[in-house]
């Protein structure tokens, strides 16, 4: 299970009402990688035949490569991996781990109340991307380019396509090959707006574990062993003398 510590609020909440806060996410791609092992995994633990339900027409000469190639068809690709997912979803399995640690606004002080861990599973997961991808559709009526969230959707719908024939994929291959002219860095970033509506909860709202537990967690003076990233905003943030008169 991957873990993504992430902090509460991020930038694009951190004004906004406590009740409103939310966390940022970044994605690698390994992650999509890890999602369509996981996916496969319980559809081939079902015996579900995938390539029945990802079946769809694309001529035999589709260069995958190419945007205007792909684009007409994102949205059958949605639509087939919206009716692979609703096929596994009572075999839905834990995903991701995402501890998060909350500050008071966007101060570096912790709240009282500062921590708490949430589990995506692998379907919940996919839908931070395919319900962007969606909202494109939504808002101009169609896919006008190859976004992050669009090319995810491409690269999951083409690792799965490619276990449904061969039983396997060749990930490395299909990443480099569909980077549509951005760089693979990551697949994709959602902001805490985005994230909160999947997470919102009293534990988002007021996190289980009080500032006071930390001793107990970290044992042994290692509170001693850390070295922070030294960061130069973190420094002069830290430097009120600097600007004394």
């Amino acid at each position: 299970m991957e873990i993504k510590l992430t902090a509460l609020p991020d930038n694009t909440t951190c004004e906004l009402p406590e009740n409103e806060y939310g966390c940022e996410i970044v994605v690698r791609p390994d992650t999509i990688v890890y999602l369509a092992c996981s996916i496969a995994s319980t559809l081939r633990q079902q015996g579900t035949n995938i390539a029945e339900l990802l079946k769809l027409t694309f001529p035999q000469d589709l260069d995958w490569t190419e945007p205007l190639s792909v684009i007409p068809y994102v949205s059958t690709m949605i639509e087939a991996i919206d009716n692979l997912m609703s096929h596994i979803v009572l075999g839905q399995k834990p995903f991701l781990m995402q501890p998060i640690w909350k500050t008071q606004g966007k101060s570096p002080q912790l709240s009282t109340n500062c921590l708490d861990v949430f589990i995506w599973s692998d379907i919940c997961f996919s839908r931070l991307f395919v319900n962007l991808a969606k909202q494109e559709i939504k808002t101009f009526g169609k896919i006008i380019k190859i976004s992050r969230y669009t090319r995810t959707v491409i690269w999951l719908y083409k690792m799965l396509s490619d276990f449904a024939d061969r039983g396997l994929f060749d990930y490395v291959s299909i990443i480099d090959s569909c980077s549509y002219n951005t760089k693979n860095d990551k697949a994709f970033a959602v902001n805490g707006k985005i994230t909160h509506e999947y997470m919102k909860s009293e534990y988002l709202r007021k996190p289980r574990i009080l500032k006071q537990e930390i001793k107990n967690i970290i044992l042994g003076d290692g509170q001693n062993l850390l070295s922070p990233e030294r960061r130069f905003d973190a420094i002069i943030y830290n430097s009120p003398d600097l600007f004394l008169p």
